[in-house]
């Protein structure tokens, strides 16, 4: 049964892997293509990614909580759950969504102008976060249906329906920034258009393809839509607070000037398109994993764990070798930005190399195995704390009191994620996660 698992993984992670590799590269599109406007342009757009990153990272969490019930009861062939929990969990989305989608329209300014100390990146950054207003609640009903149809095994249409997001969102920009026709040359809105034009294709295409694998129909419970509360609040407490964090950094970036935050916007999606490589056997593992806690097959989840953990822990380390070989290539790529941004970019690269072994361990741990488990306050609690109280403080100290240089500054997040490496390590081996939660309808999801 365990050699089954294993020649499903690759059939299961490599469409999840390319639909995040597919959706992260909507931002590296846009930030890409913003660059031909200039640097505050980008650290404009950089900033307001990073406000949406926050929202959508509260979306990720509850859709994670989703995915958890969804992968074990459809494991138990309980298919009237499964659509009850997808429609509860339509409902806290919009909740959730409801709050940016307002500031959006109409509190830009006021916000815009807590982020940054420059003017310039200020004005650009409200018109962009007012033009793209219905983004953040279609990126949140999109990853919450793609989600519910990878755990139900169908992981290929999602990956299609992002691919044609990407195209679209492509075209759409470079008609607004550099095509022939004058009457659409509207430059930063047009982007900002091209954003969420492409998301509203995408979930579009997500809701015609799950009514089609689920025969969706109206199933409403009270009881479910609660259920997804006591088991995603500390998925999503744990990804927004730690998505705050991210968002935290950049606000030092911004703080240290212009030119190290448009750096670091141009850097930020190119690694999440790395880690996004990987994400898929996380999300992977999860799905494995719990439908064997669904069927109590504990020794066959157990083993899965490891085989995640170390070889494909062993594989991101050989890719961040050949990544920073390829340093020059990549800094290249970005010939046409201001030389002081581009002189930040190679030490960054090379920090972002050197850590991705260690960011692809730990979201295995936290995504693929903890989570599967329902072991979700120790993520919550060991990712606040070394967040929150260590590396935040530590990168502000030291860029904003001690002037290090960028590289130095991005390092401290590495040397964060190597702390926690051990921790994960240890509760794996404490075996708290294995847990068949549909045996235990009234558990609360906080581990042990």
């Amino acid at each position: 049964m365990l050699a089954l698992s294993y020649r499903r993984i690759v059939s299961l992670a490599l469409p999840i892997s390319l639909q995040a590799l597919l959706t992260s590269s909507l931002s590296v599109v846009d930030i890409y293509m913003v660059s031909s406007l200039g640097a505050a342009a980008v650290a404009a757009v950089g900033l307001i990614s990073k406000v949406y990153f926050v929202a959508l990272l509260i979306a990720i969490g509850l859709s994670g909580g989703v995915s958890m019930l969804v992968a074990q009861y459809w494991g138990a062939s309980d298919r009237i759950a499964v659509l009850g929990y997808l429609w509860a969990g339509l409902a806290w989305c919009g909740l959730a969504m409801l709050p940016l989608t307002l500031m959006a329209l109409l509190f830009t300014q006021p916000m815009a102008s807590l982020l940054s100390p420059d003017a310039d990146v200020v004005s650009r950054a409200a018109n962009y976060w007012f033009w793209t207003f219905p983004f953040a609640a279609l990126s949140g009903f999109s990853f919450l249906l793609a989600s519910v149809q990878r755990a139900t095994g169908d992981t290929l249409w999602p990956m299609l329906a992002s691919g044609l997001a990407l195209l679209t969102n492509t075209g759409l920009n470079y008609l607004v920034l550099f095509g022939p026709f004058p009457l659409f040359n509207l430059g930063l809105a047009g982007v900002a258009y091209a954003s969420v034009l492409s998301r509203l294709l995408e979930l579009t295409l997500l809701v015609f393809l799950l009514r089609r694998h689920l025969q969706v129909i109206w199933v409403w419970s009270g009881e479910r839509f609660w259920e997804v509360w006591r088991y995603g609040r500390v998925l999503m407490l744990n990804e927004g607070l730690w998505s705050a964090g991210i968002f935290a950094f950049f606000l030092v970036y911004a703080y240290m000037g212009a030119t190290p935050l448009a750096a670091m916007s141009l850097m930020s999606p190119l690694e999440n398109v790395i880690v996004d490589l990987f994400i898929g056997f996380g999300i992977a593992a999860s799905i494995l994993i719990g439908q064997h806690l669904g069927r109590h097959e504990f020794d066959e989840a157990y083993a899965l764990c490891y085989f995640f953990l170390n070889k494909i822990t062993l594989v991101s380390a050989l890719l961040a070798a050949v990544l920073a070989l390829m340093t020059p290539w990549v800094v290249a790529a970005f010939a046409f930005v201001e030389e002081p941004v581009r002189n930040l970019l190679v030490g960054v690269w090379l920090v972002y190399c050197i850590g991705l072994p260690v960011r692809t361990h730990n979201m295995l741990a936290v995504i693929g195995i903890l989570r599967a488990g329902g072991d979700n306050r120790f993520v919550l609690l060991t990712e606040t704390i070394s967040l929150w109280l260590l590396a935040v403080p530590v990168s502000a100290l030291v860029a904003l009191s001690l002037a290090w240089p960028l590289w130095a500054v991005v390092g401290v997040t590495v040397l964060e994620e190597l702390g926690k490496v051990a921790v994960f390590r240890w509760r794996i081996g404490r075996r708290y996660w294995l847990r068949n939660l549909t045996s235990k309808p009234d558990s609360d999801a906080f581990g042990q």
